[in-house]
């Protein structure tokens, strides 16, 4: 199994067409610090940034699993575009968190191509104004070379220089969005890895955001569509999985490859390929990455399954997805860890593909929905110990 998602979809078709070529121009990729504009539009066309748009607005409106097909497709080939396919996808049930007449007025009225980048942890405050909010703040992290509408900030709200605090005890959190024009960008992408999703800073300085462009990150969606149902951290924490299982089957690939010309500096009478501990721990590796994309498919499948039906998730069925993410990002970096390390002195130039999506799946895994923190509201859960409703969000 190479994808997350044995069924095709058009979409995964399409973007399978595309794979050799992004694969071939990673070189260019990291060093533009950018998914080229030509090979945007073609994922554009190839509708990979529409997956998860609704089909009222013209979207794919694809499954989870199927998404995760797709990008898991890319991020083989290369992570930093993978990742950028990703982010532009995620972006449709974030949408769903505002006013449905800003949906269809404002997003969606041309056609599902809308795009958005943006960041969600609270760097920028919000004061209310008549009729919205004053906003200000700088953002990290940023993803996205191509072209956008929007940009979305999230904030605290403040009052009298304070944090308004919400009944859970945490400070009150509104999803600020403006047009793209708004926001000025600062060029601090100068990562180890990733180096290709130009993930900069942005910057808001005294913007009214009208109350119809606060949304409510954590709250549910104005749009009913199963995707949409789902707690917003659920919704996009498996595409991550997506992006890591990519790259980590980009990295055995490269090591199955290189094990067949290879030959260890003091038994140059072997392949790398006929050597039986090599075999064993390569297969070790295989099954291992089995094991992460079998986890994701049951949990995902489960989360998908209870909302399709418009069951609530439990506190325990949301934590443990949540997990499952984070557990498959430590995973996937240990997978790759050791396929660089198999590989010998080869991995260590950078021409070779493995030390690249080395740098590039730890890079990824340092995203807040690899934390391990989950751990310990899933075990309290599982021994009945109360945990901070905050979590839960």
């Amino acid at each position: 199994m190479t994808a997350l998602e044995a069924d095709t979809t058009t979409v995964l078709d399409a973007v399978r067409a595309l794979v050799p070529e992004i694969a071939q121009r990673a070189n260019e990729i990291e060093a533009a610090k950018l998914i080229p504009a030509d090979l945007i539009q073609r994922l554009t066309d190839a509708g990979a940034f529409r997956m998860f748009v609704p089909r009222q607005y013209g979207g794919e409106e694809m499954t989870l699993l199927e998404g995760m097909a797709v990008i898991e497709e890319v991020a083989k080939a290369d992570a930093s575009a993978g990742w950028t396919v990703m982010i532009g996808a995620d972006f449709a049930p974030v949408f769903g968190r505002f006013p449905q007449n800003v949906l269809d007025g404002e997003i969606y009225p041309e056609g599902p191509d809308t795009m958005a980048r943006g960041a969600f942890a609270p760097k920028g405050v919000a004061i209310r104004s008549d009729g919205g909010y004053l906003v200000n703040g700088q953002w990290p992290l940023a993803s996205g070379s191509y072209e956008h509408q929007w940009m979305m900030g999230s904030c605290i709200v403040l009052q009298q220089g304070a944090p308004v605090m919400t009944d859970a005890g945490v400070p009150e959190m509104v999803l600020a969005m403006v047009p793209a024009e708004q926001a000025d960008f600062v060029q601090t992408w100068d990562s180890v890895g990733l180096r290709g999703t130009s993930s900069n800073d942005f910057v808001f300085k005294d913007v009214f955001v009208p109350d119809e462009h606060i949304g409510n990150f954590f709250g549910p969606a104005t749009v009913d569509t199963t995707l949409f149902r789902l707690p917003i951290r659920l919704a996009l924490g498996p595409t991550h999985v997506a992006v890591v299982v990519g790259i980590a089957e980009g990295a055995l690939s490269d090591l199955r490859q290189l094990a067949k010309t290879k030959r260890p500096a003091f038994n140059p009478t072997m392949r790398l390929a006929e050597d039986p501990v090599f075999q064993y721990r390569l297969g070790q590796l295989d099954i291992r990455l089995a094991s992460v994309r079998a986890l994701a498919e049951k949990e995902v499948r489960l989360m998908w399954d209870a909302a399709s039906a418009g069951e609530p998730i439990s506190p325990l069925q949301a934590t443990r997805q949540r997990a499952m993410v984070a557990r498959a990002h430590t995973e996937c970096v240990e997978i790759v860890n050791e396929a660089f390390g198999l590989a010998g002195s080869n991995a260590m130039y950078n021409r070779s593909m493995l030390q690249r999506r080395l740098r590039d799946v730890r890079t990824a895994a340092q995203h807040a929905a690899a934390s391990g923190e989950i751990y310990t509201i899933v075990g309290a859960l599982l021994v009945g110990e109360g945990v901070p409703p905050a979590a839960l969000a």
